[in-house]
């Protein structure tokens, strides 16, 4: 194999060849270094981070005259200038995008000039071919939806604002919003919007439910994958919630049990215990909270029936209060007469008047209570009260130890509870 090689053979024996080549190596130098400066000055000036004045601008767009991105600057500057300078403003966005016609963001800061001049229709104009020039970008698609849904072209504005949100899911509260009132509460505006993922729809629910539109809530809710409600458990949870702070304790029920897999052989659940309490969804489920005058568990050797019973050791604090320590909300039917059955036992129960079960209503208003629960040592017995429902539609079921008097002697011992029901008379 062989090589050749061209060599190129200056002759700058004669003065005129040296000049000469001196005066190009200068020229090549000098084009060079203004190459360097220009770019310096061009990135710094245009550099957003960087604030600037018109003042700081304009000099630099004239001696730069074929920068877009110096021309834009200004552009945006002028427009953002207390006194603005529309004129101006709009002949360097415009100078801008014809230097760079395929720069979408040029185009962007035409149309914002464009509007502030008053002309929609060419910022319209303008939005579309930055759309056109950048697809995937979510603030070109949100930005000519706004502009469309202020013009009042409602079911344009929604395709972009759909592919907006899709692309940042961030922007759906406020469009929600926005598009609820542009509509003027149009349900099937807003589900346009939003129903493109899971994640979109349960903002979607909890946006219809906090406008007093729980029907429709609950019809997204039940609609999003039952895998996706549960891996999104924070917020399903907080929907549920919202529904029964609403006082939709029917709806919020219904919705609970196809969520858990809750059975509704009674209307309280879980009454023997025998289930694991969920952490997430515990909205129907018993809940217990910490308390210095009791310790509560679930005792896995004493039980009515079934493997499982509630276990309430009393700590022998004087004056001893229960309240809604221990406590489940019930879904029942306005005026009609319940009865509500458990068992319970104790052990060494030593009480000035012991622990009741009391049916309360959604105001924590008592509506019946048990007798008390008698001292010493009892084995399993039953234990009924019977109440009519009040018309709020849900009632609490708690154990509850109220003092008599500002004081009285401590409560020791323990108490078991197992087997709760409630069943229409």
């Amino acid at each position: 194999m062989s090589y050749s090689a061209t060599f190129l053979n200056l002759n700058l024996s004669s003065l005129s060849a040296r000049w000469a080549f001196a005066f190009a190596a200068v020229a090549v130098c000098c084009l060079l270094v203004f190459i360097v400066i220009s770019r310096f000055v061009i990135g710094t000036l245009a550099d957003e981070r960087l604030a600037v004045t018109r003042s700081m601008l304009e000099y630099p767009v004239q001696y730069f005259s074929s920068s877009a991105r110096l021309n834009a600057r200004l552009a945006a500057t002028e427009l953002a200038d207390a006194d603005v300078d529309s004129s101006s403003a709009l002949l360097h966005a415009q100078r801008a995008v014809e230097l760079s016609p395929y720069d979408y963001r040029f185009r962007l800061t035409l149309a914002s000039v464009q509007e502030a001049n008053g002309d929609r229709q060419s910022a319209e104009s303008s939005l579309e071919a930055a759309r056109d020039l950048a697809p995937q970008h979510w603030n070109v698609h949100y930005r000519l939806g706004n502009l469309m849904l202020r013009e009042g072209k409602l079911d344009q504005s929604l395709v972009e604002l759909r592919a907006a949100v899709a692309a940042n899911n961030e922007l759906l509260p406020g469009t929600l919003d926005l598009v609820w009132r542009a509509s003027r509460e149009d349900v099937n505006a807003v589900r346009s919007v939003a129903e493109s993922t899971s994640r979109t729809k349960l903002t979607l629910a909890q946006f219809l439910l906090k406008n007093s539109n729980a029907a429709e809530a609950a019809n997204v809710f039940a609609g999003i994958d039952r895998e996706d409600r549960l891996a999104s458990a924070g917020d399903s949870s907080a929907f549920l919630n919202s529904l029964i702070a609403a006082g939709r304790f029917g709806t919020a029920h219904q919705l609970w049990s196809e969520l858990t897999g809750a059975g509704q052989l009674s209307l309280i659940n879980n009454g023997g215990f025998e289930s694991d309490i969920s952490k997430n969804f515990a909205q129907f489920d018993w809940a217990f909270s910490r308390t210095e005058y009791a310790r509560f568990a679930l005792d896995t050797r004493v039980a009515h029936d079934g493997s499982r019973s509630l276990r309430i050791e009393f700590t022998g604090q004087d004056t001893t209060k229960l309240d809604n320590e221990v406590k489940q909300l019930v879904t029942v039917r306005p005026g009609a007469r319940y009865r509500l059955e458990c068992y319970f036992k104790t052990n060494n129960l030593d009480t000035p008047e012991g622990p009741r079960v009391v049916v309360a209503d959604a105001a924590s208003s008592w509506i019946a209570a048990s007798e008390p629960i008698p001292a010493g040592s009892n084995d399993w017995r039953v234990l009924t009260v019977d109440f009519i429902a009040p018309s709020s539609s849900a009632v609490t079921v708690s154990i509850k130890r109220k003092p008599k008097f500002s004081y009285d002697e401590p409560t020791s011992g323990t108490v078991w509870f197992d087997d709760f029901s409630i069943k229409e008379r």
